[in-house]
């Protein structure tokens, strides 16, 4: 059968043209929605401190409940598709041949919208060197050998210093002497966007309590990513040193 299908794709700030994609729409060859998908998670969007997350989930909860009441469904997605806000916007409309409807949606859904595991990004062990994932994973090993794994608050929400909406989470805190002080990982492949955002939340994390941050970099990032965090106050930590910085934290909390 012919089919077409479009992505609808949510861009948290226009100018970084940085967009995720939210849901998969399957048409027929005449036009006719056929079926629909929408993300089962944000976790990339997690990341980023611009995502307004409250709305998306509204707009999720909203969306499966027009596709499972299944009247209306087409009109709605019509109405979506003309009134889309800045955030949101249709990718191109492409066309294919395929099998049966609800096999296809699903597959465009794995492609397009599912978040990879480990095992099916085929490195079970350990993730790429330089990513953000493989320096937290360091940082998660050195911390449990030197016995700081309960001593420090991991997922740290920091929302509240900006907007209750806001989903942003540092990778492990503590409070020694009444400065808190984070710590975060960062990816060498995106570290000038990671930096940017870490800058954001820690500005104003500072203006309003006493706080220090350090940003745990893989070795050879950038020296304009270095001057960009330091723009900040932010510390770049190599993650060759991370037995350095674990005694370091056991010396400020007195270990």
């Amino acid at each position: 059968m012919n089919y077409k299908y479009q992505l609808l794709r949510y861009m948290p700030n226009r100018l970084s043209g940085e967009a995720y994609n939210l849901a998969v729409l399957l048409y027929d060859g005449g036009g006719g929605l056929v079926d629909a998908r929408f993300t089962p998670d944000f976790v990339r969007l997690r990341s980023n401190p611009l995502a307004d997350l409250a709305y998306l989930h509204t707009l999720r909860q909203e969306f499966e409940d027009r596709r499972l009441a299944g009247e209306g469904f087409s009109h709605y997605v019509e109405e979506l598709g003309r009134d889309l806000s800045q955030a949101l916007q249709l990718s191109e409309e492409k066309f294919f041949l395929g099998g049966e409807a609800l096999e296809e949606v699903e597959q465009l859904a794995k492609i397009y919208l599912a978040t990879p595991r480990r095992a099916e990004l085929g490195r079970p062990a350990e993730s790429r060197p330089g990513t953000r994932r493989w320096v937290l994973g360091r940082m998660r090993e050195t911390f449990e050998l030197y016995h700081l794994a309960g001593r420090l608050e991991p997922e740290v929400a920091v929302g509240g210093f900006v907007s209750p909406r806001f989903s942003f989470h540092v990778d492990y805190a503590y409070k020694p002497n009444g400065t808190t002080n984070y710590l975060h990982a960062l990816s060498l492949e995106h570290d000038v966007a990671d930096a940017g955002r870490l800058c954001f939340v820690f500005d104003r994390i500072r203006a309003q309590a006493p706080a220090a941050m350090t940003a745990v970099v893989a070795d050879g990032i950038p020296e304009d990513t270095r001057t960009l965090l330091a723009s900040s106050q932010i510390q770049a930590w190599p993650v060759s040193k991370l037995d350095e910085l674990a005694l370091q934290v056991r010396e400020q909390l007195g270990l």
